[in-house]
């Protein structure tokens, strides 16, 4: 509250009997505070208890252009009647006139005068008129929105409108067109962090590649009524999926009944929940034993139960085609650039391309079996073969040869070989040697005609992938996830037990140096992104009873 200044202020009487007369000692708003919201309410204190009928029916409050507030008589609020605005007193020093729902109205300025006459409640008088003015700033305005005009959104991401305060939720979505229209349902939800920020969050994914056009009219209203100052209109292009950290997954009532894909993003600003997108929902009586989206985020291929084919769904266009000779397939991976897909079905490894809708074998009499990994040039796929009486080999398919060739066996004899993952740069190739507690990692460099293959940390566990050049994450015996050097062999642990728990299914990006992962958290599976040291933890999903939902294996698609 600022100080009235002194040239308003009445001077002491004097003269007029042993009672001092009550004097204004703060008014707020005040003239030397610029503009001000128009919700705030008018605040005059006295330096006495004042007689309060004395001083609400005195006061006068218009426009410059002699306009009262909008809905308010100062007349029937000082008799107590119904109007817009009314007084309180908070204090008997302390005059406030509040006007809810009927606020001040835009870019004016308001006279008040407070008539001569005035008196405390000790019977003193003050017979001089007091008077100044302030001015209100004008309607909410839209700060920013993103993406920019110009920009590119993920589909998997929120559209997010900023305002300079807070707004009607229902008036803002009625202002609210996008155009082309969108091919589902979205939800308007104010943040509970950020003051005044709006997010679109459709329930399914933007089509990639379409421009969209997003106007704010002047119709939204802050929630004083206020209209929006200006209309704004941006224009925006959709990417593909995994333009952002995306992980997509499915989900059901339990890891054995998945009923919908999902993908999850981190939130584009700080403060804003994680976006949640559903790319395909199982038919009623259905439901998905594998998913398996493309590395390049276009396509999802999955496997609904029954021995049913392979299915491959467009993402941008919603067309869906049957896989060849995928029925009962138990292994599937896509090639870095989503052109094929390699899956596994009774033993023969078969690979499909996409662009052609045919299917080749690679292997029919190797008893194949996953995880299966291309290297990052799509020019070799690594498998596991499974001869009737030999240990697994790790077997590398080309499939422009056609050809099958096997990991020299290592120094530890007949021990079996699993786990495939190659290096971001394709030199080099990790494995798990031996099972339990002494699984060891190897790792395999084809350049390295010396030496080509060697251990790099014995005990350490299942090899998942790499996080950069040099580094490898693993699931130790325990469950807890690590990082092995393989340069030095050195096992950092990434995640550990918590409250007990160790994380379930994993994925992970070297692109974006980050871990994806399913743990328990308050008695529910949820979703958890993370650094690929295990800082950073953010929480995907918020997966409670009421939505019966389980998560279950994540996949990074795109960055």
């Amino acid at each position: 509250m600022a100080a009235l200044p002194g040239l308003l202020l009445a001077a002491t009487l004097s003269g007029c009997g042993p009672l001092a007369p009550p004097q204004i000692t703060n008014v707020s708003p005040a003239p030397s505070e610029g503009a001000v919201h128009t919700s705030r309410p008018l605040v005059v204190s006295f330096d006495m208890a004042m007689n309060q009928g004395s001083v609400e029916s005195r006061l006068y409050l218009r426009t410059r252009k002699n306009r009262r507030p909008p809905g308010c008589s100062l007349a029937r609020a000082a008799r107590g009647l119904p109007t817009g605005c009314h007084f309180i007193w908070p204090s008997p020093k302390v005059m406030e006139l509040v006007h809810p729902g009927h606020p001040w109205k835009t870019v004016t300025t308001y006279r008040v005068a407070i008539a001569g006459g005035i008196r405390a409640r000790d019977g003193a008088v003050n017979s001089l008129s007091h008077s100044w003015e302030f001015s209100t700033e004008g309607g909410p305005q839209v700060s920013s929105i993103f993406p920019s005009d110009g920009g590119t959104l993920g589909p998997d991401q929120a559209i997010s409108i900023n305002f300079s305060r807070d707004m009607n939720p229902t008036a803002v979505r009625r202002a609210i067109t996008i155009s082309p229209a969108l091919s589902g349902p979205y939800q308007l939800e104010s943040s509970s962090t950020v003051p005044g920020r709006f997010l679109i969050d459709p329930q399914l994914p933007l089509t990639p590649g379409v421009t969209y056009t997003i106007s704010v009219a002047r119709s939204a209203l802050d929630v004083d009524g206020n209209r929006l100052q200006r209309a704004v209109t941006q224009h925006f292009t959709v990417g593909s999926l995994g333009s952002t950290a995306t992980v997509v997954f499915p989900a059901g009532p339990s890891a054995s009944d998945y009923t919908e894909v999902l993908a999850a993003s981190p939130p584009a600003v700080s403060g804003d929940p994680p976006a949640l997108r559903v790319l395909a929902t199982a038919a009623k009586g259905q439901r998905y034993l594998y998913v398996w989206p493309s590395p390049d985020g276009t396509r999802l291929a999955f496997e609904l139960a029954g021995d049913q084919p392979i299915q491959v769904l467009a993402l941008g266009t919603g067309k869906t085609a049957s896989v060849l000779g995928s029925a009962g397939a138990d292994w599937a991976g896509w090639s870095p650039g989503g052109e094929q897909l390699a899956f596994v079905v009774g033993g023969a490894l078969r690979v499909y391309t996409v662009s052609n809708g045919t299917s080749v074998t690679l292997s029919s009499s190797l008893n194949m079996r996953g995880p299966l990994d291309w290297r990052p040039d799509g020019q070799v796929l690594a498998a596991v073969a499974e001869p009737a009486s030999d240990p697994s080999r790790v077997a590398l398919l080309s499939p422009a040869l056609k050809a099958v060739t096997f990991l020299p066996t290592s120094s530890s004899g007949l021990a079996a070989q699993t786990d495939p993952v190659w290096s971001p740069d394709g030199s080099a190739l990790a494995f798990t040697v031996g099972s339990g507690s002494s699984a060891a990692v190897w790792i395999y460099r084809a350049a390295d005609a010396s030496s080509p293959l060697s251990q790099v940390a014995a005990n350490a566990g299942q090899p998942l992938a790499f996080l950069d050049l040099d580094t490898i994450l693993v699931r130790q015996p325990s469950g807890a996830l690590a990082s092995v050097s393989t340069t030095t062999g050195i096992v950092t642990q990434v995640v550990g037990a918590s409250a007990g728990q160790y994380p379930q299914q994993v994925a992970a990006t070297a692109a974006g140096r980050q871990i994806a992962y399913t743990l328990e958290v308050e008695g529910r599976l949820q979703l958890l992104l993370a650094n690929d040291n295990g800082s950073g933890v953010q929480r995907l999903t918020a997966f409670s009873a009421s939505d019966a939902l389980v998560p279950g294996p994540p996949y990074f698609t795109g960055s």
